[in-house]
């Protein structure tokens, strides 16, 4: 494959990540309006994962893979998939799909933190430093003061999505650190259908079937659940590709897009309401995000320049 058609490629994985991941915010939303959330996810990460095998058996690409890759693969996919993506599907029971969005996307605070072989680069830089106090600032400011929509329940969520946060970051540095030796949609398969099995076993613990009818669930649900099967693989494909190919901050940049659109459709659809507070959280904390990353934008200008 020459460099156009590697590049070509590069750019639609960055549109998967930035346009897909910031609608499903919006189809996370209507899928739970009929369907529980933990069966929600469990019926989309399994039917993914073995549409996945499925299509690598079509490749001849499917063997048996060796029981590291299998065990490094079931903690990537607990970590980035029930606990990054699930903690967003749980937690949108009770948060708005816009403010979740705003909060996921303080997730490079967690990736400067938690990136270790990185610190003594990261924490001797002044704007990093900088951008994650002012990051940080921005989510205070996001649920300080008279808020009709803070409860329990809704402090509940944003904690959940926070806690997946952290454990998504730590999910995308292990599986960089620590590859397996499979291919990227051998990697995901597995993972895929790992998490569907955690979060179908907590579905029934949690006695969400006790009172589930087939029949209950509505038409958008279902084309939301499809979407999110579908387009979920895509995006998440994508990601982990792209996370071997471009740093994890560069990656990390979906999160600019994502509750933009997230907070559109939710606007436009759901009729959410975005109060001017919210807007300018959003804006403070997606400010600390170029401040942390200001280095290597500012060092690919460099390049640029140079190359040009």
């Amino acid at each position: 494959m020459n460099k156009n058609e590697n590049k070509f490629l590069i750019y639609l994985a960055f549109a998967a990540i930035y346009i897909i991941w910031g609608s499903t915010y919006y189809f996370i939303f209507l899928g739970l309006k009929t369907i529980p959330p933990f069966m929600m996810m469990g019926i989309r990460f399994i039917i993914s994962g073995l549409l996945l095998f499925f299509i690598l058996k079509i490749q001849g690409k499917l063997a048996q893979p060796k029981p590291i890759d299998i065990l490094k693969n079931s903690i990537y996919g607990t970590l980035l998939l029930v606990g990054g993506t699930g903690s967003v599907m749980w937690a949108e029971q009770y948060v708005p799909s816009g403010i979740a969005s705003i909060v996921v996307c303080s997730l490079p605070f967690w990736f400067l933190v938690l990136d270790f072989p990185k610190w003594k680069v990261n924490f001797s830089n002044f704007s990093s430093l900088l951008g994650l106090v002012i990051g940080f600032i921005g989510v205070y400011i996001l649920f300080s003061g008279n808020n009709s929509v803070v409860s329990s329940r809704f402090v509940l969520g944003i904690s959940v999505i926070t806690v997946g946060g952290i454990m998504w970051a730590l999910g995308s540095l292990f599986s960089r650190y620590f590859p397996t030796s499979l291919s990227t949609l051998f990697n995901v398969a597995i993972q895929f259908v790992g998490a569907g099995i955690i979060c179908s076993v907590i579905s029934y613990f949690t006695n969400e079937t006790e009172n589930f009818k087939l029949a209950d669930v509505s038409l958008d649900s279902w084309l939301s659940t499809l979407y999110l099967v579908v387009f979920g693989v895509v995006a998440y494909v994508a990601y982990l590709w792209l996370i071997t190919k471009r740093s994890l901050i560069l990656v990390g940049t979906y999160v600019y897009i994502n509750p933009i659109i997230a907070l559109f459709l939710g606007w436009l659809f759901a009729k959410e309401k975005i109060s001017q507070k919210e807007l300018l959280a959003l804006f403070i904390i997606l400010l600390g995000v170029v401040l942390i990353n200001y280095r290597d934008y500012r060092a690919k200008l460099i390049e640029l320049k140079k190359n040009n």
